[in-house]
């Protein structure tokens, strides 16, 4: 497919910030694992290390039109891995300072920056915390390699210090200079947690109906463009299409949250799947009991295009499976999304977005 022709090419505009996206390829968060760790010493840990600014550099030179940094834990104690960098309000450490560099290495070439905010739940391993909190007690059992202890429902004060932390880390990266936040709402994590009938037995205003269990990333999103308007400040988020567990947020009531989450100010949507229990991001489908996409295609991008059509205003691109860069191309021009994800491909590859523009045709494996 012809070079700088290429609907992949194409920019794209972000109608509430009206911030412009130079092209249709964008780097889906990936944890970096780029942070300090010190397991004696909790005000050692997460802070951004150079690795963290020269990974970003990498795929800014590489062309990606929209950058996400990976899992970005808003609390110190509740880390979804080691390594992580961190943004918590009780760091001793200056965080603007220390996010401004990757920050500015990933616009350095004229992307978009979009840092991932995340809180882990009931999914934060359990040899960093054994004291995990979510929305009810349901604990998650072995898998992905790790054990988990016993969640605490969180009270009613600790949903709100946990909404007033994610408008903390927003307003944050904005002082850094990012031109947004994508909120991790997908894969298990404590906003998945909420919205799943599955996880969230609460008899609250926070359970029960999905207008209860949508309230906690509602209150979110307000929280944030409280502090920062969406006429300067892009509100993401990566969201499931479904959980692909017996119980868990279906594909209609995603649906449904999606829409009051444009509503509510979300600008764009990275559509993904699945949770620690059913890891549907990793592509294989066909062991949960779906359909396998074509090898090189989009993991997702069945829903996703269903998705788009009761959009009205907010961008929406999907991400997982996608290996073969004809594909991605047609699914843009046809119309069934806006943009394309890449992961691990960037991560083996930076320099995908540049060799697709050059009109290369990159056909890889799952």
């Amino acid at each position: 497919m012809a070079s700088r022709r290429s609907p992949l090419a194409q920019p794209l505009t972000l109608k509430l910030s009206g911030k412009v996206i130079p092209n249709r390829i964008y780097r889906t968060a990936l944890s970096e694992y780029s942070g300090s760790y010190d397991e004696d010493n909790v005000n050692n840990t997460g802070k951004p290390l150079q690795r963290y600014i020269d990974l970003h550099q990498e795929l800014a030179d590489g062309g990606a039109g929209l950058i996400c940094f990976g899992n970005i834990p808003i609390h110190r104690d509740h880390l979804e891995n080691i390594n992580n960098v961190v943004l918590d309000r009780d760091q001793p450490w200056d965080a603007v300072e220390a996010f401004r560099p990757a920050i500015k290495a990933a616009k350095s070439r004229g992307a978009l920056c979009l840092p991932q905010l995340n809180f882990t739940g009931r999914q934060c391993p359990g040899f960093l915390n054994p004291n995990p909190v979510s929305s009810s007690d349901v604990q998650l059992q072995e898998c992905m390699d790790k054990t988990y202890g016993i969640p605490t429902p969180l009270s009613k004060s600790e949903i709100q210090d946990i909404v007033d932390r994610f408008a903390w880390a927003a307003e944050t990266v904005i002082k850094a200079g990012a031109d947004g936040i994508i909120l991790h709402a997908a894969h298990g994590y404590l906003i998945n947690q909420f919205l799943s009938p599955h996880i969230n037995k609460r008899t609250d205003e926070y359970g029960g109906s999905l207008e209860n269990r949508a309230r906690f990333v509602l209150e979110i999103v307000k929280a944030i463009k409280a502090k920062l308007p969406s006429d300067q400040f892009v509100i993401a988020a990566k969201i499931n299409c479904q959980d692909f567990v017996r119980g868990g947020a279906t594909f209609a009531e995603q649906c449904i949250v999606i829409k009051w989450l444009e509503d509510a100010g979300v600008d764009l949507f990275d559509i993904s799947g699945g949770t620690y229990e059913a890891p549907a991001w990793r592509g294989n489908l066909a062991s949960l009991g779906e359909v396998q996409p074509l090898a090189g295609e989009g993991t997702f991008l069945k829903w996703a295009k269903d998705i788009k059509k009761i959009l009205s205003r907010a961008v929406i691109g999907t991400t997982s499976g996608w290996r073969d860069s004809d594909f991605m191309a047609a699914a843009v021009q046809r119309g069934d999304i806006d943009m394309c994800g890449l992961g691990r491909p960037l991560r083996e590859d930076p320099d995908f977005p540049n060799r697709v523009f050059g009109g290369e045709r990159i056909s890889g494996k799952l």
